[in-house]
């Protein structure tokens, strides 16, 4: 008898464990979607560091600028060590490459399946319910729940309503650092930045439909 009633109180505490863990999980997946609900737009320049699995440099130090504005829409554009550009607003993500002359379309929402970057701009709840979220204070952990996912990690650190910090960590264990300055919350944008004009004599590689 007195084994039974140990196993069963294994078994119990086990399962109050499990179900607490569970639900500090979506006490932090609501906390941080209010976050994000509550920053309808927000603008910043970055500092970009890229490092490998072993902490080496992998590139120089990168700078550039990011825009986003509810629901959907993102801008990020690198200037420096060579640009780059990436736009998306919820149909069309383009990646402009200057250096190629090359820019290439994607489908938006078969893209953005794949990325925790998504969540910045939306509260659809079954893109939120394919990663796990955890985290302490304005720190952020988001982990895809699907193994193929290309981003092992995604960590947002924030400083009251915007966003200080975010860290990538990819499968490769390369791990790339964005210190945000210069930040400017809730302002009008232009959703006009959130478009792209492809510009003459450049290639075009429409992705959309394969």
């Amino acid at each position: 008898m007195k084994k039974l009633l140990f196993v069963l109180g294994t078994v119990l505490l086990s399962n109050t464990v499990l179900f607490s863990q569970t639900a500090f999980a979506a006490n932090q997946a609501a906390e941080l979607k209010n976050k994000l609900a509550r920053l309808y737009s927000y603008q910043a320049s970055f500092q970009q560091t890229v490092v490998d699995a072993k902490n080496q440099p992998v590139q120089e130090q990168g700078e550039g600028v990011l825009t986003l504005k509810q629901p959907s829409q993102f801008r990020f554009e690198t200037l420096s060590p060579e640009p780059n550009l990436f736009i998306g607003d919820g149909k069309t993500l383009w990646h402009y490459n200057e250096l190629l002359e090359q820019v290439s379309l994607y489908d938006a929402k078969k893209e953005v399946n794949r990325t925790p970057f998504v969540l910045l701009t939306s509260n659809d709840a079954s893109l939120w319910a394919q990663y796990e979220v955890s985290g302490e204070g304005q720190q952020f952990i988001i982990t895809p729940k699907d193994k193929d996912n290309p981003v092992r990690q995604l960590v947002l650190t924030f400083a009251g309503t915007g966003l200080s910090h975010m860290a990538v960590l990819d499968n490769n264990g390369q791990k790339t650092d964005f210190e945000f300055l210069a930040i400017q919350n809730n302002i009008n944008i232009d959703s006009s930045l959130f478009k792209f004009e492809v510009p003459a004599g450049v290639e075009v590689d429409d992705l959309r439909n394969k």
